[in-house]
């Protein structure tokens, strides 16, 4: 009965360790993402938020994220001469609040729920959210590959629901062939990252067996949420036509400084309110998908 209550006082001291160290750890990340203007002033404390809770998911959802916000920071940067011509590169000053919990919020409560359950040695509760968690990153890397790279593009977009609609770079629910590749790309990244990650805990002994159903599993959700986002976009989040170029476009006053005229969507949404949606919707999804294909216990097949 002693061993026990000791053996209880010692889990409680580890894990209060744990997450006074992470709380430490992403409180100077948020830091250092400000000085360096990935993130906006406002953002600070989201980002503290989502990183906390991150790092307390274990290896399987910090790599992973690790590599969402360096390729994403990396792209954001990439043709930003075009960008600025275009009118798409409001990123550049950094991500603010709104942007931060879309894209951070869901995956993060994820990590940290799974990183209770592997604390609390509930391993298939434990790669069930996690996997969860990871596709939610495979869709936000999917979109912002999608977006970041699809803007510099040779051809103009496409209206995702009406493909012959021409639409400006960076509307809501446009579609290029070199953004749907990229999407594809960046949802695969996040995916072999898991992968690898589980095939590193597997050897350490944190883990029995890896299977790469879970994977797979986080690529295909990971880019089809990029599609839903696209469609939710194109339906739910308002277009204007301008005018003068007759162009549609997201904005009510064009690029050429003509007053635009609303022509689509009975909705007000935001980008980050449909980035929120899809990602909680995919998470969903990939719990369905878990379940249904491996089992309610998760039962893992030994490679």
């Amino acid at each position: 009965m002693h061993g026990a209550i000791m053996s209880t006082i010692d889990m409680v001291v580890t894990y209060l360790i744990i997450v006074i160290v992470a709380l430490m750890i992403s409180i100077v990340l948020a830091y250092a993402a400000l000085r360096i203007r990935v993130i906006t002033r406002d953002a600070v404390i989201p980002s503290v938020l989502v990183g906390f809770m991150i790092l307390l998911g274990g290896p399987s959802s910090i790599l992973p994220f690790i590599v969402f916000l360096g390729s994403s920071s990396a792209l954001t940067k990439l043709g930003v001469e075009k960008k600025e011509e275009l009118g798409t590169a409001e990123d550049v000053k950094g991500r603010n609040w709104k942007q931060v919990l879309a894209v951070g919020l869901v995956p993060s409560t994820l990590a940290l729920l799974a990183g209770v359950a592997y604390f609390a040695r509930d391993v298939s509760m434990y790669q069930l959210l996690s996997t969860a968690a990871m596709t939610s990153i495979a869709y936000s890397n999917a979109d912002t590959w999608a977006s970041e790279l699809g803007v510099l593009s040779k051809s103009r977009p496409r209206l995702i629901t009406k493909p012959w609609m021409t639409v400006d770079p960076g509307v809501s629910g446009g579609v290029t062939l070199l953004g749907e590749l990229s999407s594809f790309l960046g949802s695969s990244a996040i995916a072999l990252t898991y992968l690898g990650i589980q095939y590193l805990l597997k050897s350490l002994g944190f883990i029995d067996s890896v299977n790469t159903l879970l994977a797979v599993i986080v690529l295909i959700l990971g880019y089809l949420g990029e599609v839903l986002d696209s469609v939710f976009g194109a339906l739910l989040q308002p277009k204007y036509r301008c005018p003068r170029c007759g162009v549609m476009t997201d904005r009510e006053v064009h690029v050429c400084g003509e007053r635009t005229v609303r022509i689509m969507g009975n909705y007000d949404l935001e980008n980050e309110d449909v980035n929120l949606l899809v990602s909680a919707i995919i998470a969903a999804l990939s719990v369905i998908a878990l379940l249904l294909l491996i089992g309610p216990r998760m039962v893992i097949l030994d490679l």
